[in-house]
């Protein structure tokens, strides 16, 4: 931790303190910002990258999306500020993450009741459609994801070209033939007709799904970082890619689960690796500008798996 950070962090629990929040305390980070649990059941969000405006919205997504949805989903009781940057005190919600029930160190140790669990959260978000989702922004960007488009699939091609050409160059010395995948994954996306708008999380994955001893899910937390309204294929293909991210079995663990995601929805497998190229080109440089982090080594990974690339060639 750098020492602006230390110093951000000693700052913040100072003022969650003054303000009668005795045993606040940091906790980890979530996608978007720092995380404080104030010690009465509610956790502080400060949004690095949020409007106050944009997160009231979000507040109308939230309250929606509890809804429709069979497990807790978070609530923001409050909009605020601190130090002149947006802040949320929301719900503090149960459970433990999956990601610490679950083994992929060994492609034939995962657990079936662990993907059972995600099969059952991505059937929820399919279920759910919520109009206020529609609205939100994505990623770090001020206008909402839809704005001036009509399919899902238009949207998030503009999105993938926005986002890329931001780190194109450093892409294109990792990612064989770049300029051609980039162009044929953007041809194949604004080519998708319209699907029904459900509710897209953008991130599933076993540390945003909280469960029970049973490893059923209780609740499904850190919405924001890309949670729009579209196709449910998109939460999918990501599941399946980030779920073993960064074990020795990942490749072999993502086949099987993408296999297991097609039969059990009916999608199909195409379908879902263009989804994950697209997600990988959005975010590629979403943790550090112009790329060059863990996550763009995931995402350069992704581009170059010869399952994408044969299936953007098809």
């Amino acid at each position: 931790m750098s020492d602006a950070i230390r110093d951000t962090t000693a700052r913040r629990v100072r003022h969650f303190v003054d303000a009668g929040y005795l045993d606040a305390g940091p906790v980890e980070a979530a996608v978007e910002g720092a995380v404080y649990r104030l010690g009465d059941g509610t956790l502080a969000k400060v949004w690095e990258h949020r409007r106050g405006s944009e997160l009231r919205r979000m507040q109308g997504f939230y309250a929606d999306a509890a809804a429709h949805l069979p497990f807790g989903a978070p609530e923001i009781l409050a909009v605020e500020d601190i130090d002149g940057v947006p802040m949320t005190v929301e719900r503090e919600l149960t459970g433990e993450p999956l990601a610490g029930r679950i083994r992929t160190d060994d492609p034939d140790e995962v657990l079936p009741e662990a993907v059972d669990c995600l099969v059952g959260v991505l059937r929820a978000l399919a279920d759910a459609h919520v109009d206020e989702v529609k609205h939100l922004p994505v990623l770090d960007e001020e206008r909402p994801l839809w704005e001036g488009h009509a399919t899902f699939g238009s949207a998030l091609a503009d999105l993938v070209d926005r986002r890329v050409s931001r780190c194109a160059d450093r892409l294109s010395m990792h990612v064989r033939d770049f300029d051609d995948t980039r162009a044929r994954l953007l041809r194949k996306l604004r080519s998708l007709p319209r699907t029904d708008e459900a509710v897209v999380h953008g991130d599933v994955f076993p540390e945003t799904v909280l469960v029970d001893d049973d490893l059923r899910p209780l609740a499904l937390v850190d919405y924001g970082f890309l949670s729009t309204a579209g196709d449910p294929r998109f939460d999918a293909a990501v599941a399946a890619a980030i779920f073993p991210a960064g074990t020795e079995h990942a490749p072999e663990i993502t086949r099987q689960l993408t296999t297991r995601f097609a039969d059990e929805f009916g999608y199909a497998v195409d379908d879902l690796l263009l989804y994950r190229a697209a997600y990988a080109m959005a975010t590629s440089d979403a943790f550090a500008p112009g790329g060059g982090d863990d996550h763009f080594a995931w995402c350069v990974t992704v581009l170059e798996d010869p399952a994408v690339a044969e299936s953007l060639h098809r």
